[in-house]
């Protein structure tokens, strides 16, 4: 049996000076619904509901930020923030952990593998905005 293919997404305004973001997360409503927050507050917002996009699409795209899932089938999120980070794609680009997994266990796995923070799946939307802006600042593609 063969592997399913990674869905990518491509949307947002693509005008310069956008800060764009790479979504990864499994569960298509998660993917759909944080995706959606995301562009309706100006962002420009690529998608990958699997691990195995990730990368060409960061190569691409250079993403400001990659806001990714811990828990995906085949490789955990803390493992695909140290490969992006050992191959430095962009410079500036900040990795943050999006989970369910419990406030003390995001703490450690983004200690261990040098992602750049992490916020909880339960953080409503106005509030995950705001860390997002606080990942990002004044950050422009």
């Amino acid at each position: 049996m063969r592997a399913a293919r990674p869905r990518i997404g491509t949307e947002g305004d693509g005008m310069p000076g956008t800060t764009k973001i790479l979504l990864v997360d499994d569960e298509t409503f998660i993917l759909t619904a944080t995706a959606q927050l995301l562009r309706s507050s100006g962002y420009a917002v690529n998608t990958c509901d699997q691990w195995t996009g990730v990368a060409s699409t960061v190569r691409v795209e250079e993403p400001n930020l990659v806001l990714m899932d811990y828990n995906m089938p085949g490789l955990k999120g803390d493992d695909l923030c140290q490969i992006l980070k050992r191959n430095k794609f962009k410079h500036d680009m900040k990795i943050v952990i999006f989970s369910s997994e419990p406030e003390g266990d995001l703490k450690r796995i983004v200690s261990e593998c040098g992602a750049d923070g992490y916020i909880p799946k339960s953080t409503p939307g106005h509030l995950l905005l705001r860390r997002i802006e606080e990942h990002v600042g004044g950050a422009v593609a």
